[in-house]
């Protein structure tokens, strides 16, 4: 988004900017949309309408990194869209919604999953922090599955991932896992060890793009960890 502010004069590249944000916080605006009574398909059409509204007119350009939290810009600013009832309903007839970001049943679906894991929430303003801290999760492992696939160690990634990203089912044994990769288990705790280091970084780097500084970058990481603590 800010990349995509700084890009103003460049629109493909604003608009590739735009539609990156738009992989990790369609899920929890989303989510607040459908919070507020809508239904799937309308809270799908009024979230796209959103982000084409953001590119349009270039609402992203105002968000000042330096006076609070890009997420508290964006749900504001959300908030003020959906108050003008009467123009959102004429976007959606224009199928100005669809022009700028395409949607894939894959991302409206694990937006509904989210929603729905959080619907009994009574406050909206947390149920989309949950879905915005569980994005952020979800954007920092796909980024390092990306990395471990590129290093050819994709295998070594999808076994070791439960050791950061949880589960139903409990960890293995570092034995079962030792005989399954064929490594010692001191090879083993150092790749647990930097896998959980680049997932902190992987973290960081999503944070990074919506703060203006290291310090705020903390703040938002602590507000995270606080948020998933509550889950």
């Amino acid at each position: 988004m800010l990349a995509a502010g700084r890009s103003q004069a460049e629109p493909e590249m604003a608009r590739a900017a735009l539609a990156e944000l738009c992989r990790v916080y369609w899920a929890p605006l989303y989510g607040f949309v459908r919070s507020r009574g809508h239904t799937v398909h309308d809270a799908q059409d009024l979230t796209q309408s959103f982000f084409a509204y953001l590119l349009e007119h270039k609402v992203y350009a105002r968000a000042d990194r330096r006076k609070g939290k890009f997420r508290s810009f964006l749900l504001a600013s959300l908030k003020n869209f959906l108050a003008d009832a009467a123009d959102r309903e004429r976007t959606l007839k224009r199928g100005g919604a669809q022009i700028f970001l395409p949607l894939h049943e894959e991302q409206a679906q694990e937006a509904e999953s989210l929603f729905q894991t959080h619907s009994g929430m009574n406050n909206e303003d947390r149920l989309f922090d949950h879905s915005w801290a569980e994005a952020l999760v979800a954007a920092a492992l796909e980024r390092l599955s990306a990395d471990y696939k590129r290093e050819a160690k994709e295998q070594l990634f999808n076994e070791l991932r439960i050791f950061i990203a949880g589960g139903a089912e409990p960890p293995p044994t570092y034995a079962e896992l030792t005989d399954r990769l064929g490594i010692t288990e001191s090879t083993l705790r150092s790749h647990v060890t930097r896998l959980r280091g680049r997932y902190r970084q992987a973290l960081r780097t999503e944070v990074r793009r919506t703060v203006n500084t290291e310090k705020q970058v903390d703040q938002e990481l602590r507000e995270l960890l606080h948020v998933l603590t509550e889950i």
